[in-house]
Parts: C-alpha cells; structure tokens; sequence
C-alpha cells in the first residue's frame, strides 16, 4: 500500500518520533512511505536521512500560498492509497492531496485539540486518537464527529528497550553522588516547575535526592533555574538536555521513578518506555497516564502535591521486591503496548478505508 504522511511542524517531538516508528515498521511490512513535510525543518530533514521520499511544501512567505496546490498536484501523480495526517493543523492540506482523486483522509490525533474546528475536522474520513482520554475531549467538544473517532494507543518497539544500560547516570558528572534519582522527559510547560517545588520536601527525607529534567527548552529554562535557586534546591536539579533516541532506555533504566506532574498528557510514551526497562511512574490521575498505569506494578497515580510527594517516598522507600521482580512486573505491563500491534491495526484501518473508497 501506498501511504503519504503528512506532518509540517516546525520543530519534533513525540508525535514525530512516533510517526517515524510507524514508517519503519510500515515499510518493514511491504507498504511504500512519503512524506509531506514543511520545506527545511526537521520533519523533512529527519526522514530524509532516514532515506525517506520528502515532499517539501513552504508554510511560510508568499510561495506558501501556492505551495498546497503545487504538493497537490505531485500527490495526484505519487497515486497514493492513503493520506495519513499527523497533526490536525495539516488536514486542509491532507484534503487537497486526498480529495481531487477521493483518496481516503485520515487523521491521527496526538494531544487533546483546545478548539477543534468542526469543518475542519469534518474533512477526515477517520479520526484516531491515541487515547481514550483525547477521544472523548474531541466526542466532547465535536459531538457530530463522534460516529468518525477511533482509538489506537501508540506502541513501542520492545527490542529497542532490550539490555540497557543501567549505570548511564554514574558516568556523568553532573549526577556525582546524588540518588536517588527521579527522571523527567519532556518540553518544560509539563510541569517541571512544579516537580521543583516538591523537592524541598522530598530533600528532607532523601538529602542527596536529585531531579533530572531530559529535554531542551531554552525559553523556559531560565524560569525553573530561578525557582530551584530561590527554593535552595538548585543543586537538585539537573537540566541535561536532550538524549539521542538510541540511549533513552539507558536513561530511563537508570532513574529510581519516572515522574511526570503534567496533568494534560495525551497518552504518555514514556511511561511505557520507562516500564519497558523497569523503571515504575508517579503522576497525576489525569490525561492519558489512567490507560497505562492500572495495577501497582506499572506505578502510582495520586491527585494531588502532596499524595505525590508521598507517593514517591513510599515508592522509594520499597525495598521488598527484588529488583528481577520489579523488572518483570513493569515489563508486563509495556508488553501490553507494541509497536507490532498497534501498526496490525493500523494496516487494518488502512485496508478498510481502501475499500470503502
């Protein structure tokens, strides 16, 4: 099958680093992968070193007002089976490549719209979401575009978590002698700044307790240092940058908890990720975290600061499993999320969009 991504955000974050995975697996599979992307920006750049075909389209100046139409009428000679949109920004784009040879239109939702746009919307034959939590905001706000909303949660690629490297945070300097250790992955709008609030509390029990923040965000960062700073907790915190995709499961492996305080996560990658190599979560009882941790041996969720503070103590504190156990436990729990079943039912979909059109 021949299947057009298109993804034309400026920057890549999880959405694209999990559209890239299913085009691995997609092309593992005998299918043929384009993608549309904006011209010059990482979307474009990494699939192409990823030997990807590009489609570059301008999304901005006065040769974006014709670009559409140019990336049309290459799709309509690419003769695509589907048009697999990535972010809901591109779907009037994804029309004009879908509609003038009534190619099927579908949309893959990664985070909960805040003002989903009904006609807009409305374009997509099928609309997934990758979590029951986003389905049900957009049935919510969109209740005609309810009969078109499908779910299926994001998976990953259990073999690439396989014989990490636990001692990844022993070699860095700036770690030194701090433990335990609580990891965080993410843009810092996710809550970071609250994590940071919580650690004079965690300190007084744990003193060499540190947090690290995995993640570049350059126009934030100047925030968090100044509160780390006025609480007395700077050197608690660790702003490590981001980490290339092959060492993730390192860092995560290495960490006691993977915690998250953001309260709108549209289903949490990795969360499955840190299970996948035994690392357990605590977060808040919101967003997508509830469709992944539903039994004790994938984590804690709590609904406020202050069962969160507790929470991590307890889960530290808990010596009485073996580590073998903690890592089998946890383990179950990301099995249940391949990246092999969530592409079976994306070829599934797939097939039947074909047929209905």
């Amino acid at each position: 099958m021949k299947i057009a991504f298109v993804n034309t955000s400026r920057g890549w974050g999880g959405a694209e680093e999990q559209m890239l995975a299913m085009a691995l697996e997609l092309e593992r599979r005998g299918n043929s992968i384009s993608v549309v992307a904006r011209r010059n920006g990482l979307v474009q750049q990494r699939f192409e070193h990823s030997g990807y075909h590009v489609l570059p389209v301008d999304r901005t100046g006065f040769s974006a007002v014709i670009a559409p139409f140019a990336a049309a009428i290459r799709a309509v000679k690419e003769r695509f089976d589907i048009i697999h949109c990535h972010r809901d920004h591109d779907l009037l784009l994804g029309a004009l490549l879908a509609k003038p040879r009534r190619i099927p239109l579908l949309l893959t939702q990664h985070c909960l719209p805040g003002k989903p746009n009904l006609f807009v919307y409305g374009l997509a034959d099928q609309i997934i979401t990758v979590s029951a939590y986003i389905a049900s905001g957009i049935r919510a706000k969109l209740p005609a575009i309810g009969p078109r909303l499908g779910v299926i949660v994001n998976g990953i690629d259990l073999h690439m978590f396989s014989d990490p490297d636990r001692n990844f945070w022993g070699r860095h300097s700036l770690i030194g002698f701090c433990r335990p250790l609580l990891g965080v992955v993410g843009a810092f709008y996710k809550g970071q700044d609250e994590l940071i609030g919580m650690l004079p509390a965690l300190r007084k029990i744990f003193p060499q307790l540190a947090l690290i923040l995995i993640g570049e965000d350059d126009s934030r960062k100047p925030a968090l240092v100044e509160l780390a700073e006025r609480l007395g907790v700077a050197e608690a915190v660790v702003f490590f940058g981001r980490i290339p995709r092959e060492q993730m499961k390192d860092a995560l492996a290495g960490l006691d908890l993977n915690v998250s305080a953001f309260r709108n996560e549209g289903f949490g990658l990795t969360v499955i990720e840190g299970l996948a190599v035994g690392t357990p979560f605590v977060g808040y009882r919101a967003g997508g975290y509830p469709e992944i941790v539903t039994c004790d041996a994938a984590g804690v969720l709590v609904d406020d600061a202050p069962a969160f503070v507790e929470a991590v103590v307890r889960m530290l504190r808990d010596q009485i499993h073996p580590i073998t156990s903690r890592l089998d436990n946890c383990a179950s729990v990301a099995a249940e999320f391949t990246l092999s079943r969530m592409i079976d039912a994306y070829e599934t979909l797939y097939g039947a969009l074909k047929g209905r059109a």
